[in-house]
């Protein structure tokens, strides 16, 4: 999908027609075009968004000046009508990079127990912000040894923490072009959510009590990852960032409500 939109930006013409050195999958550019679509980039005067003209919208021009997934950018895009741009951007920094959070075999009853501190029991998102509250807020108030050795001791990886703070600071920057201000902090946890909703209006699910289980669009069926906020009280709706399939098609990035 960011190929595409950027493609589009260009005006390189058909994507279905362009002289690629190892041509994508024609469903692979109808799934990116989909997505476009769902996320309000693109406009298209055919039926099917992947035949016929099609055009970027302001959304669109918007996304292909950040630096990360479509959906992702889209939610950034989105923070700026609910006042939460610097919680949004260090969740969407967040979500591109490794779990900074660690849990070695022989210390992972304790380190569960320091992680604990930040769960928010409806949104793995809202985890994932007082996880970066607390990393700022401590940051600023050791040095830099003090900060390295409080990461080790909490079973916290250091250089994660440093990518994710770095990309924070590049979206920051590149929000700035599509006339986004990071401001104070904020304690709106809906319009966060609903931000975030923005971009995952396909990765919706509804819990299905006789299969145990949630039926999400194009009729994918999932399970909520035991490592969520969310797995034990398995609410009638969640939202997920990602699907990722093991045994099972499970959520990892969850957050509940009623869409």
């Amino acid at each position: 999908a960011a190929v595409i939109l950027q493609m589009i930006s260009l005006g390189l013409g058909d994507i279905a027609a362009f002289p690629f050195l190892q041509p994508p999958d024609s469903r692979g550019i109808k799934d990116g075009l989909d997505l476009l679509a769902e996320l309000g980039a693109v406009e298209t005067r055919s039926p099917s968004p992947s035949k016929g003209p099609n055009t970027i919208t302001p959304v669109g021009k918007q996304l292909t000046q950040l630096p990360v997934d479509p959906r992702l950018a889209r939610m950034i895009v989105e923070s700026k009508k609910h006042g939460v741009t610097r919680e949004v951007l260090a969740i969407t920094a967040g979500l591109t990079i490794q779990d900074p959070r660690e849990r070695p075999l022989e210390k992972r009853a304790h380190a569960d127990q320091l992680h604990a501190r930040f769960v928010d029991p409806t949104s793995d998102f809202l985890t994932l912000l007082n996880l970066w509250n607390y990393l700022m807020e401590k940051e600023k108030e050791l040095s830099g040894n003090q900060f390295r050795r409080l990461c080790r001791s909490e079973h916290l990886n250091f250089l994660r923490i440093r990518e994710w703070a770095d990309l924070y600071g590049q979206l920051s920057r590149a929000a700035k072009q599509v006339h986004l201000a990071v401001g104070d902090p904020s304690t709106n946890p809906d319009g966060i959510h609903k931000s975030i909703l923005a971009g995952l209006l396909s990765q919706l699910g509804l819990r299905d009590s006789a299969k145990r289980d949630y039926q999400g669009a194009r009729q994918v069926r999932f399970v909520l990852f035991p490592g969520s906020a969310l797995f034990k009280k398995q609410p009638a709706a969640v939202m997920s960032a990602e699907l990722v399939e093991t045994s099972r098609l499970f959520a990892r990035m969850n957050a509940a409500g009623v869409f």
